[in-house]
C-alpha cells in the first residue's frame, strides 16, 4: 500500500468562451493569441502536455494488461467496487464518466474471468448490480503494485514543485469528478493520478469529438506547426512517440477534410511530404482554447498551477527524446 504522501482568423475562429465555472488565467489568454508571433509557445506546451498524458496513460494500460491483463477502465471499475457490497451498473458507468455500454463491455470481460458478480437486483429486474469477487480483489492488489511502481518512476523524475502541483491536482480532479480512494484515513495518490489522467484524456476527447476530430488528430496538427509546418509522416509519429501505423487513420482524416496535404517526394518517390494547410492553420487555431479548456475542466487550476503542470510535461517530454535520440 502506498503510504501517505505530505509535500507539503475568420469568423468560424472567434474565441472559444471558457466552460462554466473556469476561472480565467493568464494561460488562457496566451492560446486565445496563439497565432501571434508572440504566443506561438502555446503550441509547444500544448503539444508536450498532451503527449505527457499519452505517455503515462500507456504506460498504465501496458503494465496493467502485463501484471493483470486488464485495462485502465477495468481498474477503475474494481477499485470502485472495493468498498461497496455491491454498485449498480448504471452508477459506475456516471461514476467513470463513460457509456453505459462502455462499461457494460468491460465489466462483462471481467465476470468472465470470475473477477467480478453480477446479480439482479430485487427491486428492479432490469438492473444488473456489481461485487468484486475474492479473486478482483486479488487482482486489484497486483494492479495496484504495477501502477504503483508507474507513478513512483513517474515522481522521481519530477522536482518538488512539480510533485506537489500533481497532488493538488489530482485531489481536486478526483473531487470534481470522480471519487477519492481512500485508506487508513489517507488519499491513495498513485489512483488518484491514474483518474487525473484518464478523465484529462476523456475530457479532450469528448471536447475534440464535437468537432469531429479525435485526440490524435489534433496531436498531429499540433506536430506539424511545432516542426514547422510540413515533414514526412514517419517523423511525425516519431515527435509524437508514435509508430507510423497509428497516424495512418489521422492523416486520412485530416486530409478528407483539407486540413492537410501529403505530396511524394521529388527525391524519394516513395517517402510522402505532409504539409498542414491554411484550413488546417485556422481549425488548430480555433481549437486550441477548446483543448485548453478541457485540460484545465479536468482540476481547474490556477496560473502557478499550469506553470508547473507544463514545466512537467517539457521536461519529461525532453527526457524521452535524449533516450531515444530525437
Amino acid at each position: 500500500m502506498m503510504e501517505a504522501v505530505d509535500r507539503g482568423c475568420e469568423a468560424t475562429a472567434m474565441p472559444v468562451p471558457p466552460s462554466a465555472n473556469l476561472p480565467e488565467t493568464l494561460y488562457r489568454a496566451h492560446v486565445l493569441a496563439c497565432d501571434q508571433p508572440d504566443k506561438n509557445f502555446t503550441f509547444d506546451f500544448m503539444s508536450d502536455y498532451l503527449t505527457m498524458m499519452d505517455v503515462l496513460a500507456k504506460s498504465v494500460a501496458h503494465e496493467l494488461d502485463r501484471a493483470c491483463g486488464i485495462t485502465p477502465l477495468q481498474y477503475r471499475a474494481m477499485v470502485r467496487l472495493l468498498d461497496v457490497d455491491e454498485a449498480a451498473a448504471g452508477s459506475l458507468a456516471h461514476d467513470l464518466g463513460v457509456g453505459a455500454s462502455t462499461v457494460s463491455t468491460a465489466v462483462s470481460k471481467l465476470a468472465c474471468r470470475g473477477l467480478l458478480v453480477r446479480s439482479e437486483s430485487l427491486s428492479d429486474m432490469r438492473a444488473v448490480h456489481l461485487a468484486l469477487s475474492d479473486a478482483g480483489r486479488t487482482v486489484v492488489e497486483r494492479a495496484d503494485a504495477a501502477v504503483f511502481a508507474i507513478m513512483q518512476e513517474y515522481w522521481g523524475s519530477l522536482t518538488s514543485e512539480q510533485f506537489e502541483a500533481a497532488s493538488r491536482s489530482s485531489l481536486s480532479a478526483v473531487e470534481r469528478h470522480s471519487h477519492p480512494r481512500i485508506e487508513g484515513g489517507m488519499l491513495r495518490l498513485d489512483t488518484a493520478l491514474v483518474d487525473t489522467v484518464m478523465i484529462s484524456r476523456m475530457l479532450t476527447a469528448r471536447a475534440l469529438q464535437a468537432h469531429g476530430l479525435a485526440t490524435s488528430d489534433f496531436r498531429v496538427m499540433l506536430a506539424l506547426r511545432v516542426m514547422g509546418g510540413s515533414d514526412t509522416s514517419a517523423t511525425i509519429a516519431r515527435f509524437l512517440f508514435l509508430n507510423s501505423s497509428d497516424i495512418t487513420s489521422c492523416l486520412k482524416n485530416l486530409e478528407a477534410r483539407s486540413f492537410i496535404t501529403r505530396s511524394r517526394s521529388d527525391a524519394n518517390r516513395r517517402v510522402r511530404s505532409v504539409a498542414l494547410t491554411e484550413a488546417g492553420q485556422r481549425e488548430l487555431t480555433r481549437l486550441m482554447p477548446v483543448v485548453f479548456d478541457a485540460l484545465h475542466e479536468t482540476c481547474h487550476s490556477d496560473d502557478e498551477l499550469i506553470r508547473t503542470h507544463i514545466s512537467a510535461a517539457r521536461d519529461l517530454v525532453a527526457r524521452r527524446r535524449q533516450r531515444s535520440d530525437f
